[in-house]
């Protein structure tokens, strides 16, 4: 088996914001908590987007609205 190592970006200010923006508008069209579990879980798959290298905001948006997530099984 061959592994494929992924270089994880550094989380600059820049992506910190933009996650921030993107989870606060996700949270407000949910009615949910910045620190629910359902933000947390939004949170990290966003992370997860932009370490794959996805970092437009609006398909970012797009990504977590319509619950697409990359499994970690």
């Amino acid at each position: 088996m061959q592994w494929i190592l992924w270089q994880r970006p550094v989380l600059a200010f820049k992506i910190t914001d933009l996650i921030d923006r993107i989870l606060r508008a996700w949270c407000d069209e949910n009615g949910l908590h910045r620190g629910s579990v359902e933000a947390r879980q939004k949170a990290k798959s966003l992370l997860q987007w932009i370490e794959l290298g996805i970092t437009d905001e609006h398909e970012l948006t797009d990504l977590i609205r319509d619950d697409i997530v990359i499994s970690t099984k």
